[in-house]
């Protein structure tokens, strides 16, 4: 079998932007190096970005990655999440528990039975059939263009990982990893794999994908709930090597090592300076999405080294190609998200948006001042990742090619036979 060329995309949620302006970079260097990626993987926003890509296939990989940051650059807060309704019933919900209203009676006042999201993510699905073109999609897996799009997402009734795979005839599904607990599917891919991807527990509902969009290989009934793919598997480079990739490029908005040293107070507060909740937040944030793909490629590059010093002759070797922050400027999206709200929404302009007004509030008030230190960094990178916006999309886009302009080779030369993730 002729090697294939990988990609695959982190979540991201609005900062999926920033992945589409890395892409504008490193996609066109993957194909001159390598060949155009053929096994497309993403998680949440990365796998809106490698669907988009995938209806994209027709065009030149420059030409491709330039039309997905344009269709980033069309996305507005008030058209993902549903502000300030989505404020106002998940409240009404909360007191709701809290009083012991009965069911019935919340049903008869408008207000939902249970607390089951705080934002109301109804209004993503024109959004993606706008940035997604599903017939193109599907026309390049059939006609071969495409050789597999993978979607991650995690079983809510299992807790594992199942990634969607629209592939054409001659790609095999990989059986069940026990040792990861990933199922692989194969479907027809449709906004609700998109939808269930990017269900970010607690914010936004999960989604039932019933059995016409499932076809499990080993006959399991996976018929049920679905979330966001991050909370296992944000980064899901093992896929894409068990879907025959035998190089790899990777985009994330977190460093592919650890961003960032345990942090010291330095505004004198001391020990009471208690992190809130938006700092944990955030450090939660973090963690999910950089974790997976810093191992990942760690245990990757492990076994890279001890094939080329002979030490292990049971793999070989594969190219990986990270775009993505260097550590020393991990923080700059977030930096990056305060600024444009800061100059496009400021003051009275605030009002210019006023889902995103009600979106900041909720993920904890106005941003602090200058000076604030740990603080301000992390309830600006929280904003970071609802920030849907032309501005910041455009500013975003370009933070990420302007990163990834720096990742000009990739880390080794990959051979024809595929090494598997660990």
């Amino acid at each position: 079998m002729a090697a294939r060329t990988g990609l695959v995309v982190a979540g991201a949620g609005a900062r999926g932007a920033y992945e589409a302006g890395a892409l504008t970079e490193l996609l066109p260097r993957m194909t001159r190096t390598w060949s155009r990626p053929s096994v497309l993987v993403g998680t949440s926003a990365g796998a809106l970005n490698v669907a988009a890509l995938a209806g994209l296939s027709h065009l030149d990989p420059a030409d491709a990655a330039a039309e997905v940051v344009d269709r980033w650059r069309s996305v507005r807060t008030d058209e993902v999440v549903a502000l300030p309704s989505s404020a106002v019933r998940g409240a009404g919900a909360y007191v709701g528990d809290l009083l012991g209203v009965p069911a019935g009676l919340r049903r008869a006042l408008g207000l939902p039975d249970r607390l089951t999201r705080l934002l109301d993510a109804d209004r993503l699905r024109p959004v993606l059939d706008r940035v997604v073109d599903w017939d193109g999609l599907h026309d390049a897996v059939t006609r071969g263009a495409v050789d597999a799009v993978g979607v991650a997402t995690t079983s809510a009734d299992t807790g594992g990982t199942v990634v969607f795979v629209e592939c054409g005839d001659d790609t095999r599904l990989p059986p069940y990893d026990a040792g990861r607990d990933i199922r692989y599917v194969r479907t027809r891919l449709s906004p609700e794999h998109l939808l269930a991807s990017a269900a970010v527990p607690v914010l936004f509902s999960p989604v039932h994908l019933d059995p016409a969009y499932l076809d499990p290989a080993d006959g399991t009934d996976l018929a049920g709930w679905y979330l966001d793919g991050g909370v296992r598997m944000n980064t899901p480079l093992k896929p894409a090597l068990r879907l025959g990739a035998d190089r790899i490029g990777v985009v994330a908005t977190t460093p592919a090592v650890p961003d960032r040293p345990l942090r010291r107070d330095t505004d004198g507060a001391g020990p009471e300076h208690v992190p809130d909740v938006y700092a944990v937040a955030a450090l939660t944030l973090r963690i999910v999405l950089g974790a997976d793909v810093t191992e990942d490629l760690r245990t990757l590059r492990a076994v890279n080294d001890l094939v080329f010093h002979g030490t292990d002759t049971r793999h070989q070797r594969v190219g990986t190609w990270f775009a993505g922050p260097p550590v020393d400027r991990a923080t700059e999206l977030a930096e990056l998200a305060h600024r444009v709200r800061r100059t496009e929404y400021g003051g009275l302009r605030a009002l210019r948006n006023p889902s995103l007004l009600v979106l900041e509030r909720l993920v904890g008030g106005a941003v602090p001042a200058a000076g604030a230190g740990a603080d301000r960094t992390d309830h600006a990178e929280l904003l970071s990742f609802l920030f849907f916006d032309p501005a910041f999309a455009t500013a975003a886009a370009a933070l990420g090619a302007e990163h990834a302009a720096g990742a000009t080779r990739p880390d080794t030369a990959p051979r024809r036979s595929r090494a598997r993730a660990r």
